[in-house]
């Protein structure tokens, strides 16, 4: 993967089909191609490569990784950071009674978390990369647009004014989209999640009958416990319903959603390069 530092970056944008304006029949929408998701190794791997001092990359990564703990230590302790790729600052959300503060707050109403907006050097690197542009024909099956907690999903306009909630473990997480209904008889009907972080490759699967809501706009699953907080998510649904979610068809339709979600990730900045998957394009009521 490694090449020359010179070479332009290219960012492949995908043309998605405009679902909501019902009277134009040609408007798109670009939302980026995700690529494989990178660990550090990944990225130590690129720096040894373009080293000339053939550089270790086990001890790269290690060095790597060293900054990373120091900055989530900082951070957690009230700092901010200004790094080439941004600055990050910790954001709390939560209200409470004067008299409720005289002793330490109830955890379980503070949301902690930490927001991020782009250095000048990842905006510069963004102008300067080649756009290509994949355009989608229009779809008709399945169309997965985004993964959001049951309580953005339920206020869409607080999630807008960046008092969102993130998707958390053990707590119930919304699919948006269109067309999504599940049902059906095959043993493959339902929605499948596979974290892309990391090499472990964990997959959940929920049937049918563990989905709630279960509409054509939303599916709702349990995200299990043990989901680690910064874990990064794909997710796949099969259906054997039809556009109207009535309809048996005679074979199931399966559709994976262009970008993943994180656990925990929740965006509460302007300019912001976080959110879950999807997050850039219109949300659905």
């Amino acid at each position: 993967m490694a090449k020359d530092p010179t070479q332009k970056a290219k960012l492949t944008l995908k043309a998605l089909d405009l679902a909501f304006t019902q009277d134009i029949t040609n408007d798109r929408y670009l939302q980026p191609k995700l690529q494989k998701c990178l660990n550090m190794y990944d990225l130590a791997r690129e720096v040894a490569a373009l080293s000339t001092r053939q550089e270790d990359v086990n001890e790269i990564a290690r060095t790597g990784n060293l900054i990373m703990e120091r900055m989530m230590w900082y951070i957690s302790s009230g700092y901010s950071i200004s790094t080439l790729l941004g600055y990050f600052r910790p954001t709390s959300q939560g209200v409470f009674l004067e008299s409720e503060l005289t002793s330490a707050p109830d955890r379980k109403r503070l949301k902690l978390g930490v927001a991020y907006s782009m250095s000048q050097q990842m905006r510069q690197a963004l102008t300067d990369a080649e756009i290509d542009v994949d355009i989608q024909m229009s779809v008709n099956g399945p169309q997965l647009f985004t993964v959001v907690s049951a309580q953005d999903a339920q206020n869409p306009a607080a999630a807008a004014r960046g008092e969102g909630m993130p998707v958390s473990a053990g707590q119930t997480c919304i699919i948006k989209g269109k067309h999504i209904k599940v049902g059906g008889t095959g043993e493959q009907i339902g929605v499948t999640i596979k974290r892309t972080d990391g090499d472990s490759g964990e997959t959940f699967f929920f049937p049918s009958s563990k989905l709630y809501p279960n509409t054509p706009t939303q599916v709702g699953f349990v995200l299990p416990s043990t989901a680690a907080d910064g874990s990064v998510w794909s997710v796949t649904l099969c259906t054997q319903l039809g556009s109207n979610g009535a309809v048996l068809l005679k074979e199931p339709r399966t559709a994976t959603m262009l970008g993943n979600f994180v656990v925990g990730d929740v965006t509460d900045a302007p300019g912001s390069g976080g959110g879950s998957g999807g997050g850039d394009r219109p949300e659905i009521e």
